[in-house]
């Protein structure tokens, strides 16, 4: 053995936060250092389904993903952290959409470092945590 620290991935930890078997702050944590990625549209800025104050921004933990959902797209990728500090007001986000456990992720929760409103789609609100923050962006033609 090498000693090296197995480190789940964004989706591994959605599934199990899902199910149960992982805590918000885990996924908290998972998120602001993951890379995630959004789809591109014709002008700068982010996809949004939706109104302020309702609405949504997918985000997806993999190329994969939002390919599943969303098919051939343009896309860019960023740290989980930079979309938070990035996301218009008002609006939520939507982890793997097209997958087998989509979470609603509340952003002010994650960016406030204050309680972490996690909802798995179809089931009740659950878990709580604290963590802090870093830096890192990548785009695709």
């Amino acid at each position: 053995m090498n000693g090296a620290t197995f480190h789940p991935s964004l989706a591994e930890v959605a599934t199990d936060v899902a199910v149960g078997s992982a805590s918000a702050s885990t996924l908290h944590e998972t998120f602001r250092t993951s890379t995630v990625f959004c789809e591109r549209g014709d002008r700068p800025g982010f996809r949004a389904l939706g109104e302020p104050g309702q609405g949504v921004v997918p985000v997806y933990s993999s190329p994969e993903q939002l390919a599943l959902a969303r098919g051939t797209v343009r896309w860019f990728a960023l740290s989980g952290q930079d979309l938070l500090a990035q996301l218009p007001p008002g609006y939520d986000l939507l982890l793997d959409m097209g997958g087998s456990s989509p979470l609603r992720l509340r952003p002010q929760a994650l960016a406030r470092l204050v309680s972490v409103d996690v909802r798995a789609l179809g089931q009740p609100t659950e878990g709580a945590g604290h963590r802090r923050a870093g830096r890192r962006s990548r785009t695709q033609p």
